[in-house]
């Protein structure tokens, strides 16, 4: 049988040719200037619970609070930038509900300066806590992150159109927010897969 596999010199010539026309990877990545700053991102794979609608039982009992612990990782190309963590349970810009419902906080990237993976801390979402409890009542949880959002205005100036979910944008760079959101939904005691608390 006839071989099709090239020889060592057309091996070197292909090889020298590909070097010539494609730049090697290189172990950082470049970030263009005047240009979107890669923002950190939210893998999808790693959030908790994994499902986006959750289904809570309305009979659940009210001690302990039923509560469902989110989780999330982040990865982040940059390692030395700082990543702000928010948290919002019913979004809206119009009401107090657009402020985020526990403080924000910075995670840190990694001291080694390689790891690209950053964990977000739990939050422990407790559905009863938010008015009354019915079936077919929903509630919207959302996980909002960036490496840069804008500051606030300083009453009596006009507010954001997006208070507190905004990103920042200088004469020179412009941040990006990436998101996750879980909506739970209170269904009769009975319903298939409804639950009182996660994990």
């Amino acid at each position: 049988m006839r071989s099709t596999l090239p020889g060592r010199g057309a091996l070197a010539l292909l090889l020298g040719a590909a070097l010539a026309g494609c730049p090697l990877p290189q172990t950082l990545p470049e970030y263009p200037k005047n240009g979107p700053i890669t923002p950190p991102r939210i893998q999808m794979d790693q959030v908790t619970p994994i499902d986006t609608l959750i289904l809570v039982d309305v009979g659940c009992a009210v001690s302990p609070a039923p509560t469902f612990t989110l989780g999330a990782r982040l990865i982040d190309e940059n390692t030395y930038e700082v990543v702000e963590v928010r948290w919002f349970v019913d979004y809206d810009p119009l009401t107090d509900k657009a402020k985020p419902d526990i403080p924000p906080y910075i995670i840190e990237g990694a001291a080694d300066g390689v790891t690209i993976e950053r964990d977000v801390r739990s939050y422990a979402f407790l559905p009863y806590s938010y008015g009354s409890v019915s079936a077919g009542g929903l509630h919207i949880v959302e996980l909002v992150v960036s490496n840069g959002f804008a500051q606030e205005p300083v009453p009596p100036a006009p507010p954001l159109a997006r208070p507190w979910r905004t990103p920042q944008v200088t004469s020179t760079q412009k941040f990006e927010t990436q998101f996750f959101r879980w909506v739970f939904q209170f269904v009769p005691t009975g319903t298939a897969g409804a639950r009182c608390s996660y994990p």
